[in-house]
């Protein structure tokens, strides 16, 4: 079994006093989640996923809301090799005008927590929102 590792944001904004959520679809599995990437050499996991944040959406980190990133687990398959991936989230308050970056990203746009939830693919990034919704209560 191969083991992978991704960095990424859940990427928020005020609007109207409540908080919005940012999220992508894939172009690869058409998913929707929170952009993501690995690593680049040297990278710390914090500037991974502000990293991937920008070169997706194009949109800038303006303050992490909490120092720890929560975490997600899952296995795949892929070409015929199973995968154990951990992503870590890093919950911060963004801001810019969003540029999808098509090569990767099929669609993205802000959502409100419930619709959000709904938007989500996986079961991993609906538990994710659920942890970033407590936290903002």
């Amino acid at each position: 079994m191969r083991y992978e590792e991704s960095f990424g944001v859940v990427p928020l904004r005020k609007h109207d006093k409540n908080w919005e959520v940012f999220l992508i679809q894939h172009t690869k599995g058409l998913y929707w989640g929170f952009p993501k990437g690995h690593k680049e050499f040297e990278e710390t996991p914090q500037q991974a996923a502000f990293r991937e944040l920008k070169e997706e959406t194009n949109l800038d980190c303006v303050r992490c809301l909490q120092d720890a990133p929560l975490k997600e687990s899952y296995q795949f398959i892929a070409k015929g090799e199973k995968v154990s991936k951990s992503v870590w989230y890093f919950i911060a308050e963004v801001c810019g005008n969003v540029i999808l970056q098509s090569k990767e990203i099929q669609n993205g746009a802000w959502f409100t927590f419930p619709d959000a939830k709904d938007r989500l693919t996986h079961m991993e990034g609906k538990t994710i929102l659920s942890q970033v919704a407590h936290l903002l209560c």
